[in-house]
């Protein structure tokens, strides 16, 4: 019995709460397409396979569709949490790797343009501008 039992392989253990793909650390802005319309965010982190949002606005219920849009791209995927103004989505379909890392690349150029941006008002060098 135990040469058995010795030649089947073991079963794979469920894993939940792990992410498919690494992801990116992000700040910048975006905006999602709910029922609601389209809603100002920030997209906080990215992947190929999802991402995660802060809103301010009214947040979409887990299983609700949404349309993110940040840099150029345009990626549909589904609610699958939301705690307090962040919600997180899962894509229909992978994201190739190199939006990935354009995203990030701006991401790191728009820190940059925040930080100097921020230095030029506390200088006194640059007028507040309303959102547009």
């Amino acid at each position: 019995m135990k040469a058995l039992s010795a030649l089947q392989p073991a079963a794979k253990p469920h894993i939940t709460g792990r992410r498919a793909m690494p992801r990116v650390r992000l700040c910048i802005p975006a905006q999602v397409l709910l029922l609601q319309g389209l809603q100002n965010c920030q997209l906080d982190d990215l992947s190929q396979t999802g991402a995660s949002v802060t809103l301010a606005a009214r947040m979409p219920e887990p299983g609700a569709g949404v349309v993110l849009k940040a840099k150029g791209l345009d990626i549909f995927g589904t609610v699958v949490w939301s705690e307090g103004a962040r919600f997180g989505i899962a894509f229909e379909e992978p994201l190739p790797l190199h939006d990935v890392v354009n995203v990030r690349h701006f991401a790191d150029s728009w820190a940059e343009h925040e930080a100097a941006r921020q230095r030029r008002l506390v200088r006194g060098r640059a007028r507040l501008r309303p959102f547009a």
